[in-house]
Parts: C-alpha cells; structure tokens; sequence
C-alpha cells in the first residue's frame, strides 16, 4: 500500500517539475530512471535539472527512510555546484468508509 502511496507521490512531482521545464528523471514508469548515487548506488526518486541547476529529491512515506540513502544524497548534491537535496514525507491516503 505504501508503495502505491509512494510511486502516486513521486509521478506527481515528477509532473510538475515537467510543467516547470526541468529536465526530469524519475524512478517510476514513464520516466527515464535517474543514475545511481554513492557507493551503495542509491537511485533517488527524481533527478531534475534546469538551466545549470539540480534538483535531487527522494520520497519516503514514514516508514520507509533510510538514513544512509539520505545521507548519500545530501552529499552528492553538496559536492555538485547549483544542486539541492530534498526529502519529502508523504502519507497514505485515508480510507474512506
């Protein structure tokens, strides 16, 4: 269940980042898969890149972040000029009755 929470997530800023004329990658069908990072060869959700800047975003729902990963992708956006690291929580929807 979380993955489909997680997967909707990642599509949608994927979407958005497209409509914002970034050049995306994302770790979910339809998107080339970003390139691996760290020695672990982490794959980040989405890679989005514009006008010499980078964007490296991962998705978690509360119950799937991984310290090391996240800490992989701070460092590789840290050692890149113009490039940030974002974390987002997303949370299952709500069933409704």
């Amino acid at each position: 269940m979380a993955k489909d929470t997680h997967n909707r997530k990642v599509k949608e800023l994927a979407n958005q980042l497209k409509k914002e004329n970034w050049n995306v990658k994302a770790h979910v069908s339809g998107y080339e898969t970003p390139d691996s990072i760290g020695k672990n060869n982490f794959i980040p959700d989405i890679v989005a890149t514009k006008g010499g800047k980078t964007k490296i975003i991962e998705v978690d729902t509360p119950r799937t972040e991984n310290s090391e990963q996240l800490a992989a992708f701070q460092r590789s956006a840290a050692h890149q000029k113009n490039a940030t690291f974002e974390q987002v929580i997303t949370t299952p929807r709500k069933k409704k009755n």
